[in-house]
């Protein structure tokens, strides 16, 4: 079967903003290629900062998605590649908001993780993980983690009264921030104050449509060796 869309993603297929769309493509059964490209790099083929690529994304950046069934239509930035997914092949609105309330509930939740979450925690990703500062004062990390800290009690708050982040269904919303939650050991985070948040990211890992994840990577990998 021909894949109904094309997915570019990063070699290994672990970074989150990917992961989005892998996990939404799997929760709507929709057949799709993996084309990898390389961070950072300038290969006028393989790189993500190449001239092929930049003809895809004019960022640079993953995702990015052409869509075989409407002229090979392409979206970038991966808030927008949720939203346009979901409304390309879910018409029945289940998953980015059946009415004009629903939709403006989901979007201010995939709005704060692009706006919030996400360059956040990345930062504290950032400096963890690849760029360490020695002699930083403490307080430049604390300022990070802090925020993260700030960021995951506006999610608990919700998860108080809510089983899911926006409406009383698994959306796009959750789609988008499921991720990022997810990684946050990667950051040296804790969940000891957030209880309500740790159960909400034990129980979307649960779901049939996060195997997504592991075929997106696995699908990564294969597609890097070629």
């Amino acid at each position: 079967m021909a894949p109904k869309v094309t997915l570019f993603t990063d070699a290994n297929g672990q970074t989150p903003n990917p992961k989005k769309v892998a996990i939404l493509l799997e929760e709507l059964d929709v057949e799709h290629a993996v084309v990898v490209k390389d961070f950072g790099s300038t290969d006028p083929i393989k790189g993500m900062k190449g001239e092929e690529y930049f003809k895809v994304n004019p960022n640079g950046r993953v995702p990015a998605l052409v869509d075989h069934t409407n002229n090979d239509f392409v979206v970038w930035e991966s808030g927008a590649i949720l939203a346009y997914v979901a409304e390309r092949f879910d018409p029945s609105g289940r998953l980015l908001g059946k009415t004009l309330e629903e939709r403006a509930e989901v979007n201010q939740w995939l709005m704060f993780q692009m706006s919030a979450l996400g360059p956040i925690q990345g930062q504290v990703f950032w400096f963890k993980n690849y760029h360490p500062v020695k002699n930083l004062d403490q307080s430049v990390y604390d300022r990070y983690t802090n925020e993260v800290y700030r960021i995951y009690g506006v999610f608990e708050k919700q998860l108080e009264k809510h089983d899911w982040i926006a409406l009383d269904r698994f959306t796009i919303a959750d789609i988008a921030n499921f991720p990022w939650l997810r990684a946050y050991e990667f950051g040296g985070l804790k969940l000891t104050n957030f209880p309500k948040l740790a159960a909400y990211i034990e129980r979307i890992k649960a779901l049939p449509c996060i195997a997504g994840i592991e075929k997106h990577a696995a699908a990564a990998a294969a597609a890097a060796k070629k």
